[in-house]
């Protein structure tokens, strides 16, 4: 792995040395345009659609939130919405910011957020927020004035807020989504946000411009273009090169390549995204035995897949939640522990000699998901099991996990991860689009119990219960909390926040 990296640092120092003078980088940054380099590109161009940072991330300089984050306290913040209450149990209020207009000239009202939701929620729509960690407790949206939405739900939803202050809340105009549909409105979409689009090459770029009427004033940056570039080597040589100005996880041993480099500098943030190793129990196969998926947990040694593979630059994570979670409670780690590995596949009745197993992981989309992957099946030879590393591209990848079409394991990242019902319910319900675990009755019934809970100290105490829960019944190997690298060009100038909300708007573009 060592000699790997070394040759890829090797690669990209060289490719700085011999490229020619970055001219394209000096008239980018005259003009104000910034190239951030990206692992995937997005899954759609419509808003309330899929659950995916890739996509999402993309389209919130497009689309604007219901409510922002605070980018140190996380906590919501007015975006769209100005104030909002609860006015009962199971009814939220929120009053709306008047004077914004989408990119066609249409007015924001209540009448876009109620289409949105109700959008997001038809089944004909067939996405990802029409679940319960989502929209799905919603039974209706009142269109109480132009400047105010009543969200009436099924039952007392204290996460509401949260679901509003995230991307499950990027707003499509009313009027153009009736009239021209959402077919339509994904080959040329239309928000609200600081920038307009452009084009959409298909595993290539997508272009962006300013929106220069944009409420909260016109963005420093005239032009955003995210480069899809799946190989780390790739990635990091564009940004060596003055291709990109912003790269996105730079991989641990290329650190030093890019502080010395003098065309950019290396910036970091602990994130809220956890990694994980799923353990499909969802068909047949030894994971449905819960005595092999503990085995696999004491067989994975996470403290040297930190050490060794990435540098020590992620927080090892002993259940679900991360700290930065605010349902987090702690919980006992599994140990790396081979001789308990052995005597569970023992009890369980199986020959880990006997196992070969399949585990599917993206490449590029996580930092070192292929690495740490392939680091995961080595240390698992070391017990005699066969371990078969599938490499998807991203969109296949996430396709398999929804189809449930993966082999016994998949590498997985979640985050934004701030809050439980963010995590819990499509995690670890059966039905959800990216779980590998459920049909437990007693874990279902707990989640749906505290998704209702409005009293604080009721909440932290079923979260807690819960994550206890999920810690015994194994269904991950839990790895770690991500730390995020970002390589950002000399002439930027931006800071990443740790709910990974990489937002052009935030970032400026000043001479050298």
């Amino acid at each position: 792995m060592r000699c790997r990296w070394t040759a890829v640092v090797a690669f990209a120092v060289a490719v700085l040395a011999t490229a020619v003078p970055t001219v394209h980088a000096q008239d980018r940054a005259k003009s104000k345009e910034v190239v951030v380099g990206l692992g995937a590109e997005p899954r759609t161009m419509l808003a309330a659609t899929i659950v995916d940072w890739t996509t999402n991330n993309m389209l919130e300089h497009i689309y604007d939130r219901l409510l922002d984050r605070d980018p140190k306290t996380f906590k919501p913040r007015p975006m769209l919405a100005t104030e909002w209450k609860i006015v009962n149990d199971t009814t939220w209020e929120m009053k709306l910011r008047r004077n914004v207009k989408f990119h066609n000239g249409e007015p924001f009202t209540a009448a876009s957020v109620k289409a949105t939701i109700e959008y997001a929620l038809d089944p004909a729509s067939k996405t990802h927020f029409a679940a319960a960690a989502y929209w799905g407790l919603v039974k209706e949206v009142q269109a109480v004035d132009d400047y105010t939405v009543r969200f009436v739900t099924k039952q007392p939803w204290a996460n509401l807020v949260d679901s509003a202050a995230s991307t499950n809340s990027l707003i499509m105009p009313a009027k153009a989504l009736k009239e021209l549909g959402p077919a339509k409105l994904a080959e040329k979409p239309i928000g609200t946000g600081p920038f307009r689009f452009v084009e959409w090459k298909r595993d290539e770029r997508l272009v962006l411009e300013r929106n220069p009427d944009y409420w909260q004033g016109p963005a420093d940056v005239s032009r955003v273009t995210f480069r899809f570039i799946p190989e780390f080597s790739a990635r990091m040589a564009a940004l060596l090169s003055g291709e990109i100005d912003i790269m996105k996880d730079v991989p641990p041993h290329a650190v030093e390549a890019i502080e010395r480099s003098g065309r950019a500098k290396l910036r970091a943030t602990v994130s809220s995204r956890i990694n994980y190793l799923a353990l499909v129990n969802l068909k047949s196969g030894p994971m449905q035995d819960v005595r092999v998926r503990r085995a696999m947990n004491h067989a994975v040694n996470v403290d040297e897949l930190i050490t060794q593979v990435l540098k020590g630059r992620a927080t090892k994570m002993c259940g679900p939640l991360a700290p930065t979670n605010v349902d987090y409670a702690p919980v006992e780690c599994y140990k790396h522990d081979p001789a308990r590995a052995q005597a569970l596949f023992k009890e369980a009745g199986v020959d880990p000699t006997k196992l070969s197993l399949t585990l599917d992981t993206p490449s590029g989309r996580y930092p070192l998901d292929k690495d740490v992957s392939l680091a995961i099946a080595a240390q698992l030879q070391r017990f005699g099991i066969k371990t078969n590393v599938v490499v998807n591209e991203w969109g296949t990848h996430l396709d398999k996990i929804k189809n449930r079409n993966t082999g016994d394991m998949f590498f997985l990242g979640w985050g934004p991860a701030l809050h439980g019902q963010g995590t819990m319910p499509p995690l670890f319900l059966a039905d959800q689009t990216y779980a590998s675990y459920g049909n437990n009755k007693v874990l279902d019934d707990k989640i749906a119990r505290a998704q209702t809970l409005l009293d604080p100290k009721a909440r932290a105490e079923a979260y807690a219960e819960l994550q206890k829960l999920v810690h015994d019944e194994a269904p991950w190997v839990f790895l770690w909390q991500q730390h995020d690298l970002y390589g950002v060009a000399q002439t930027i100038e931006w800071t990443p926040r740790g709910d990974e909300k990489v937002w052009m708007y935030d970032a400026k573009v000043v001479a050298r």
